[in-house]
């Protein structure tokens, strides 16, 4: 018997994603789950933007391998309280203009949420309200450098 890891039929999408800010609101834990799709490594591209609609940070990963991203976004000039807005796009191909094949869009309040705690972080794809204090999305320890 041969047990498939991946999702036949499936298309490649964001499953999940969870940012929760560190309590210097300065780096944003960031982690990302993609549907298992076999023979697959798309780019993935956050950007978080500033109230005023301005880039404050990003990153870009390249024909990523994994089902799972993490990474740590450092902001530039951080407000706390202020709304940021989270742009995420999967692509497929390294030309000037790659085959965008998902793209999500979400608010984050600049603001410490600890998961440890149970409180919610942001995203999507995630049910806040199954996390329970010693359940949480597997963010690093607070004495971690996350770097």
């Amino acid at each position: 018997m041969e047990i498939s890891l991946f999702e036949e039929g499936a298309s490649l999408t964001f499953e999940r994603i969870v940012l929760y800010p560190y309590p210097d609101l300065k780096r944003i834990w960031t982690r990302i789950w993609l549907t298992a799709v076999l023979d697959e490594s798309p780019n993935i591209e956050i950007t978080v933007l500033n109230p005023d609609g301005s880039e404050n940070t990003s990153v870009y990963m390249m024909a990523h391998a994994e089902r799972r991203a993490e990474t740590t976004l450092h902001l530039r000039n951080p407000e706390r309280g202020d709304t940021y807005h989270v742009v995420a796009e999967l692509s497929r191909g390294v030309s000037e203009a790659p085959e965008v094949i998902d793209h999500q869009e979400f608010d984050m309040l600049l603001e410490f949420r600890d998961p440890d705690r149970g409180e919610a972080g942001f995203g999507f794809g995630v049910d806040w309200s199954e996390l329970r204090p010693g359940e949480n999305v597997e963010r690093p320890t607070q004495g971690a450098d996350p770097s």
